[in-house]
């Protein structure tokens, strides 16, 4: 059976080196690692869930593809039972970014190691965490997937450039889903500040800043409204 990854999938899985041992946390049915191990990118790799339904999922899925004797799956919460010394890169996506953020302290030596991040929400939080604990994100892709666009970073120890809503490496690559990205983060944003602005003791500190914040947003969307 060979593993044909969804375009999100696929990103994320694209930034793992040959040779390098991954660990996919929250793996529900692996297909990360299993389609590493059967397209030979990793001769190894550790996946990790809180529960066991997926896991068997995994395990059934890794017997089908021929790679079981190469997974390690663990029934843990995060990288509790993942073994530092014999682990590259550590794969959390699918998830908000706080629960990234608390997955990465729980094991500190994971901020030692390459990581995929695909943050589901709160990707400003998380990137806040990032710079507070010595991380930069080196890399950023969007990729389109089942009808809406996703967010994946690769992150290492560096120091975090400044940036706000947008990663400054999307827009120096002019990343072709930029503008769809920027509109639908207006539209969330917008419906946020309506939120506040409606509340019955608005918070003026926030309202301002979020303010500012979807004014950096169009300036961004009207760059890349520009590219060809």
């Amino acid at each position: 059976m060979s593993i044909l990854l969804s375009p999100r999938l696929a990103r994320i899985a694209a930034y793992v080196l040959p040779g390098e041992t991954v660990a996919d946390v929250g793996t529900d049915h692996a297909y990360i690692p299993i389609w590493l191990l059967q397209t030979g990118v990793s001769a190894r790799a550790f996946a990790t869930d809180i529960r066991p339904g997926p896991l068997q999922n995994a395990r059934c899925g890794a017997e089908k593809a021929g790679v079981a004797g190469a997974l390690t799956l663990y029934l843990c919460d995060g990288l509790a039972l993942c073994p530092p010394a014999e682990i590259d890169t550590v794969i959390l996506a699918g998830m908000g970014g706080e629960t990234m953020a608390r997955i990465l302290d729980a094991a500190p030596w994971a901020k030692e190691k390459r990581l995929i991040l695909q943050p589901q929400t709160r990707t400003a939080a998380l990137r806040r965490y990032l710079a507070q604990n010595g991380l930069a994100v080196l890399d950023a892709a969007l990729v389109y997937d089942t009808g809406r666009i996703y967010l994946v970073w690769l992150a290492a120890k560096g120091r975090m450039e400044d940036g706000g809503s947008v990663d400054p490496v999307l827009l120096r690559k002019r990343d072709p889903l930029l503008k769809a990205y920027t509109e639908a983060l207006l539209r969330r944003r917008g419906r946020q500040l309506a939120g506040l602005e409606r509340a019955n003791n608005p918070d003026a500190a926030r309202i301002n800043a979020l303010r500012g914040e979807i004014e950096a947003l169009k300036r961004i969307n009207r760059e890349a409204a520009q590219w060809r």
